[in-house]
């Protein structure tokens, strides 16, 4: 079911198609060399863009408008990020997001621009479905585990997801965490554990073993990947899909604390009966340390008072 908050992301084939039979003689021309060699037609700028179709500027830029662009650079936007999408490594996607010569404003305005259609994206391809089971599996009552891990650049997002759900539900652990190894920490897998693994490229063969083990040994495995061909695809019991892509060498990952800050906000839901009780515990704990710790001005004044000569 589409949300009622954002509208359809279509990108430029799918508007060219939609709008084909409104196109002008030209703009069809156009249209044809756009649709056989997208996304990287659109990476050079508009006059040679014209010219190597036979066209002018002023009916790339009318092709553009009536597509629904505000302008050729949201275009060019859109097609970097289709192109980083599919290269693998932050060195093959430097020479297409930093060979143009753009301004450190433009670099705010492209990465707003690039993570909005992430957010979009990944909300519209979402599996409603498997989104739903997975937040009941994670607020599942009884003695099974939730584990959380995550590649190196996913696990800011992960150590996230497991802060906030263990505000939820006892038994959250992100593996790799602690004294315990993940492989020690498989010994006690069992049919009521559930493991949630992030994976974007390039793939860790080590995560997808553990993966492999986990569902092995009984547990469920969940995963959230930015692609269906990941190789965790095939071991998950459910999967979700984020965009990633960026106008810059690096991965995006504001779809994914999307993802992520949704899937708590579903757990918190499913378990609202213990909830308020659980999270006045925690206030009383913060409460009762905060009270014992020395903050820095206190430790200030305390040396103060230390350095001051005894009054006779």
């Amino acid at each position: 079911m589409k949300s009622t908050l954002q509208n359809t992301v279509r990108l430029l084939p799918q508007r060219l198609a939609q709008q084909s039979a409104e196109l002008t003689a030209s703009e069809q021309t156009l249209a044809q060399t756009l649709g056989s060699d997208y996304p990287h037609a659109v990476l050079e700028s508009a006059t040679a863009l014209a010219a190597r179709t036979g066209t002018s500027t002023s009916t790339v830029v009318r092709l553009f408008a009536k597509l629904g662009y505000a302008s050729y650079a949201e275009v060019q936007r859109e097609a970097r990020g289709e192109v980083t999408a599919l290269l693998q490594t932050a060195a093959q996607r430097a020479p297409v997001t930093l060979g143009t010569r753009r301004s450190v404003r433009e670099c705010l305005d492209d990465a707003l621009l690039q993570d909005q259609y992430n957010l979009q994206a990944t909300r519209e391809g979402l599996d409603a479905a498997a989104f739903e089971a997975m937040a009941q599996l994670l607020a599942r009552e009884g003695p099974g585990r939730v584990f959380v891990l995550a590649q190196l650049n996913s696990a800011p997002v992960s150590a996230w997801l497991a802060l906030h759900l263990n505000m939820c539900r006892p038994g959250v652990q992100e593996l790799d965490v602690g004294a315990i190894q993940p492989i020690d920490q498989l010994l006690w897998v069992g049919p009521q554990d559930v493991l949630l693994v992030f994976s974007i490229s390039l793939y860790s063969s080590g995560t997808t073993e553990l993966a492999q083990r986990f569902r092995a040994a009984g547990g469920q495995v969940l995963a959230i990947t930015d692609s269906p061909a990941a190789p965790l695809v095939p071991l998950a019991h459910y999967w979700l899909q984020v965009r990633t892509a960026n106008a810059s060498p690096f991965h995006s990952y504001t779809a994914a604390f999307f993802l992520c800050n949704a899937l708590v906000s579903a757990v918190a839901q499913l378990r609202h009966a213990s909830l308020p009780e659980t999270l006045a515990r925690r206030d009383a704990l913060w409460q009762e340390f905060e009270h014992q710790l020395i903050r820095p001005q206190q430790r200030t004044a305390a040396g103060a008072r230390r350095g001051r000569p005894r009054k006779p």
